[in-house]
């Protein structure tokens, strides 16, 4: 397989071949006008002559035909891959499949599991630095960037100084399940910033001592929403 480390984000190929993507791999197709998006599999292809995909279900193809032009979305290995591309040929026959036009160009964008993803994913933060007598020892706050080593959150008031503890409890959904997420944490720096007409309080915190299961549904969340956020996924397969 080629050594993907050679390939910077955003730069183009000559040929798909040499990305070696792998056979069963989910292909995003989309038509600008009408606006229609299709997920097939990739199945195979020949260099320079086409790709072979599984064809959609028919109720959602109907106004696909020989000269349709699409925008092409493949994951291989840890790079997304975008392409033009047009349907060459319908086959129906020993199964429904289509013929595509082999790229001439491929643009890759890298996902990286520590790349910080934007969000507002509303958390629980729990510390007895800020815990005021007869109150709840824990306080609502909004997640704005999520990482597998860290993330920043935002509060109405301060959540404790940089290198003071606490654990932040957030509700994700990964592939349709639901999951509950305990993250013990310390706050490496904290500053107020201006939200509209309210003040906030902005933390950059750092996990520590995650647990093993912990840091594999972090992680299959973070991927998840990279892929949402470059259109590789649909809202609906949250």
């Amino acid at each position: 397989m080629t050594d993907m480390s050679a390939f910077l984000p955003g730069k183009t190929l000559k040929t798909l071949a040499e990305l070696n993507p792998v056979i069963g791999e989910k292909v995003r197709l989309e038509v600008r006008s009408p606006r229609q998006r299709f997920t097939v599999q990739l199945i195979g292809l020949k260099e320079n002559q086409s790709l072979l995909v599984t064809g959609p279900k028919p109720s959602g193809s109907g106004l696909v035909h020989a000269g349709t032009r699409f925008t092409a979305r493949l994951m291989s290995g840890n790079y997304l891959c975008t392409f033009e591309t047009r349907l060459l040929h319908i086959q129906s026959q020993p199964f429904h499949y289509w013929h595509l036009a082999y790229p001439q160009q491929v643009e890759l964008k890298k996902v990286r599991q520590h790349t910080r993803v934007a969000m507002n994913l509303t958390v629980r933060i729990e510390a007895d630095e800020f815990a005021l007598p007869g109150s709840s020892p824990a306080i609502t706050a909004c997640c704005r960037d999520l990482s597998l080593s860290g993330a920043r959150i935002d509060a109405a008031r301060i959540l404790g100084q940089p290198g003071d503890s606490l654990y932040v409890t957030a509700r994700v959904s990964v592939a349709g399940m639901d999951h509950m997420l305990l993250l013990p944490a310390r706050i490496c720096n904290q500053y107020q910033s201006a939200a509209g007409l309210l003040n906030a309080f902005s933390h950059g915190i750092e996990f520590i001592d995650l647990e093993e299961e912990t840091r594999l549904i972090l992680a299959g969340f973070i991927y998840q929403q990279q892929l949402l956020d470059t259109g590789y996924l649909e809202e609906m397969e949250r």
